[in-house]
């Protein structure tokens, strides 16, 4: 018997048509962010058992892009490593620039059939936050700004961390449609901080074939731990992309836009062994062999928020050294190898219904510098008799001179 357990892997299909030009080296980004999606999500689901997980494994791709756009040296080849980064720099910040523009929504907008559900909503957005007293280099400003849009803007990150915090997470909450609230949590900027990127994506699409919500009623759900809850079901019956694979049942369920899919993955027997299975050239495997069948299709509808710190996966997944005080080498921000990784923060949003998926999920980098402890104190007590004079700086005239000998007498 098939496990009830659904694995819900939303994987935007992208296609490059019509007057779009692609850059040449976008489909090796696209087999490199997919590689690195599957290995992110197995690190991340590991450590969440039994628990709703939901990233966009685009969005901290693309902020950690306009990272490593900044890296040198051994720190910018385990980033490079990490995240299946196999072009080089320019190469691959084109291909970036090529793949933010495939994902516009207003392009994909103009595939719609007329009449056929709301227009697809697909946004992209990257932003530089520097520290206002310590400008980065000319030349990295404008990479990040030609390659991937990215509005550049000054904080007292010094003096204000708090309030320059503030202003990050309402760029976030702007972007994602109030979706992702307080992406960067309290602390987290401080004094120390001289720049954060941040990236932000949304996503709402209606399905090709939409559920009809009377056919909506509750059913069971039943949990990895053989416990059960009720939730409302969907059904419908349609011809879906489908597929009997090794080891799960695999659907694809397509977006109005006719170019965006959501895929379904269902375990045939536990889920965390599957989990730990799936790679990109399985889930290639499972995408190849679905075949167009008509489906009785019953599946819950759900809402959440899943955050996440990515400072300890990341290092896990083979890219310690930017995190490290003493050896990063990010001087291709500044010029010289004092900044650090000190966080990578993550927010996703999902809801699925009977009309489509809204989506949305935000990405930080933030860059610090080490803390230089001061030197321990001396201690001097003055418990003797002392002398003291009075010096006037500018002449070297002594104005006045003295000795203490009982501080207590008048």
């Amino acid at each position: 018997m098939c496990s009830p357990v659904v694995l819900a892997l939303a994987l935007l299909v992208t296609g490059v048509s019509g007057a779009f030009q692609a850059h040449e080296g976008l489909p090796e980004l696209v087999s490199g962010n997919s590689a690195f999606a599957f290995e992110l999500f197995g690190e991340v689901a590991a450590g969440k058992p039994g628990e709703n997980v939901f990233l966009s494994p685009y969005s901290i791709s693309a902020a950690l892009a306009m990272t490593w756009a900044g890296a040198r040296e051994a720190t910018a080849d385990e980033m490079a490593a990490a995240l299946h980064f196999t072009l080089p720099g320019p190469q691959l910040h084109a291909a970036f620039s090529s793949l933010q523009a495939s994902l516009d929504g207003e392009y994909r907008s103009r595939m719609l059939p007329d009449g056929e559900g709301d227009p697809l909503t697909l946004e992209v957005a990257n932003a530089l936050w520097v520290e206002q007293t310590n400008p980065l280099l000319e030349e990295y400003t404008e990479l990040v700004e030609t390659w991937y849009g990215a509005t550049s803007r000054n904080l007292d990150f010094a003096f204000d961390p708090e309030g320059s915090r503030e202003i990050i997470n309402e760029w976030v909450s702007e972007k994602t449609r109030e979706k992702i609230q307080d992406l960067l949590p309290p602390g987290i900027i401080t004094g120390l901080t001289r720049a954060v990127l941040t990236n932000a994506i949304y996503f709402k699409a209606s399905w090709l074939n939409p559920f009809e919500e009377a056919l909506t009623s509750d059913g069971e759900f039943f949990l990895s731990d053989g416990e059960t809850v009720e939730v409302p079901m969907m059904r419908q019956s349609e011809r879906f992309l489908y597929a009997r694979a090794e080891g799960c049942r695999a659907l694809e369920m397509t977006y109005v836009d006719g170019m965006s899919s959501m895929i379904i993955l269902l375990p045939d027997g536990d889920l965390d062994e599957f989990e730990e299975s799936l790679d990109l050239d399985t889930f290639q495997l499972i995408h190849g062999s679905m075949t167009n069948q008509l489906v009785d299709l019953s599946m819950p509808k759900f809402e959440f928020t899943s955050s996440l710190s990515l400072k300890e996966i990341l290092e896990e997944m083979g890219m310690p050294t930017p995190f490290d005080p003493a050896s990063a080498d990010f001087s291709g921000f500044t010029g010289f190898p004092q900044l650090f990784i000190s966080a990578v923060v993550h927010k996703a949003f999902v809801k699925v219904d009977e009309t489509g998926t809204e989506a949305a999920a935000a990405t930080a980098v933030v860059m610090s510098v080490e803390c230089v402890m001061p030197d321990q104190p001396i201690e001097l007590v003055l418990d003797r008799p002392f002398l003291f004079l009075v010096r006037d700086g500018l002449t070297g005239s002594i104005l006045f001179m003295g000795r203490v000998a009982d501080p207590s007498a008048a």
